[in-house]
């Protein structure tokens, strides 16, 4: 079963920089370490919900290896993927191939943190590249979540009074496709919203226990540019500071420069 957003994950170049510039934003940022391929090394901001933003870059050894998120990194990184939760990963998979959609996986995987723990889970990817299907991929823990996602109060807390991912704004150039698509995907039915003119659909919501999934169209302005440059996925973040009903758009813009361009807001 699909649980909701477990992370979302920008890309940058230089890791060092990600996490001064995140701190800057207000962030408590906790070391995560080398990626079992050894193409990648993170950081997190974990929240008290559960949640957190993986800081991902490109490790020294990178240079020549693949890997699904580099091609965004060519133009610039940012917001580059958003991940779902699972707690029966090849049950998931099965589920959502039976609707046609399929994934990669379950796949290993694993890194190591700084303190030589060695973390362990199984990942699902959606086929193609990142930006073709604009959807999420999923993740279920071998280990101990605990040991992958930091929970203690120093690690959770943040000046800037974030307590967790409200929700992500998907962008797509196929509403219906798409919303259809995340409903399989989730296994939870969306709820639409629709122009109060002449009742047309303009956007989607996918509730969770703690937090949404917004799919839209845009045709105009920041969105529409995002779609045209990287394609349908994952645009904008939406974070709280409090436990009541958050919609996007309300809050307030962290500077873009300092998360590669990925936009995210807090509420």
């Amino acid at each position: 079963m699909i649980h909701g957003i477990d992370h979302i994950v920008i890309i940058s170049a230089d890791l060092e920089t990600a996490v001064a510039n995140a701190s800057q934003a207000g962030f408590t940022i906790v070391p995560g370490g080398i990626h079992a391929d050894g193409a990648t090394h993170n950081a997190l901001i974990a929240f008290a919900d559960g949640s957190y933003i993986e800081l991902i870059s490109p490790t020294a050894n990178a240079e020549g290896k693949q890997h699904r998120w580099f091609p965004r990194l060519a133009k610039g990184g940012g917001f580059v993927d958003m991940c779902l939760f699972s707690d029966d990963l090849a049950a998931d998979v099965a589920r959502i191939s039976a609707s046609r959609r399929d994934y990669v996986g379950p796949v290993d995987n694993g890194r190591a943190r700084p303190d030589g723990e060695i973390l362990k889970w199984k990942g699902a990817f959606p086929p193609g590249a990142v930006g073709e299907t604009g959807w999420p991929f999923l993740i279920e823990d071998v280990t101990p979540r605990s040991l992958r996602v930091p929970e203690e109060p120093d690690q959770v807390q943040h000046p800037n009074g974030a307590l967790g991912i409200a929700g992500v704004t998907v962008v797509t150039n196929d509403l219906q496709a798409t919303i259809a698509d995340y409903e399989a995907i989730t296994g939870t039915t969306a709820q639409m919203m629709t122009s109060p003119l002449d009742e047309t659909p303009i956007a989607a919501f996918i509730y969770f226990e703690r937090n949404w999934i917004m799919v839209t169209q845009p045709s105009a302005g920041a969105a529409l540019h995002h779609l045209e440059a990287f394609g349908p996925g994952p645009y904008a973040a939406t974070l709280r500071t409090h436990t009541g009903p958050i919609t996007p758009g309300e809050g307030r813009r962290l500077p873009l420069e300092l998360f590669s361009g990925a936009h995210l807001e807090l509420v």
